[in-house]
């Protein structure tokens, strides 16, 4: 909760905020609720941070932030096991979920809300989860993120997901909707 609602923090994130932090485990709710946030998430944010387990929370409200989310974000920080909330209520978030987002993430088990009120996303790769086997927590996960079109990943066939309401709700645009089940909606 490094910076938690300081609303008088303006500004980029500096790329190399986090370059000297390799033994960081927890970038927990660093950023939530930092509104006077702008501009993109830096790429090589958490390049030098590969001990970190958890992400919850950590841009979460951050409503100035704007542009897609980079797909090397995370691509150094394989002992993740939480994305829960990472970017909840980002609304100023744009175009599609990266498909590789999670490529190096194999230890995730927890994806509960983490892009849920993301209005504008507007797209998915059935790919997005592919490397994340050990999820057991899905829910909310895409929830209201309304204009998000492309293919749902079919997570629901998966048999160690024990939490998975609402993951897909009010997500009307994707081409497969009518196949995702009631209780994933």
């Amino acid at each position: 909760s490094t910076f938690s609602s300081c609303s008088g923090l303006t500004g980029s994130i500096p790329e190399k905020l986090f370059a000297n932090c390799p033994n960081v485990t927890s970038f927990d709710s660093t950023f939530s609720s930092c509104s006077g946030l702008t501009g993109s998430i830096p790429e090589k944010l958490f390049a030098n941070c590969p001990n970190v387990t958890s992400f919850d929370s950590t841009f979460s409200s951050c409503s100035g932030l704007t542009g897609s989310i980079p797909e090397n974000l995370f691509v150094n920080c394989t002992n993740v096991t939480s994305f829960s909330s990472t970017f909840y209520y980002c609304r100023g978030l744009t175009g599609s979920i990266p498909e590789k987002l999670f490529a190096n993430n194999s230890n995730v088990t927890l994806f509960s809300s983490t892009f849920s009120r993301c209005s504008g996303l507007t797209g998915i790769s059935e790919n997005l989860f592919k490397n994340c086997t050990k999820v057991t927590d899905f829910g909310f996960t895409f929830y209201n993120c309304t204009v998000l079109t492309g293919t749902a990943p079919a997570l629901w066939n998966r048999t160690n997901v024990t939490r998975s309401s609402g993951c897909f709700s009010s997500c009307t645009n994707l081409t497969n909707y009518a196949d995702i089940p009631s209780s994933w909606k």
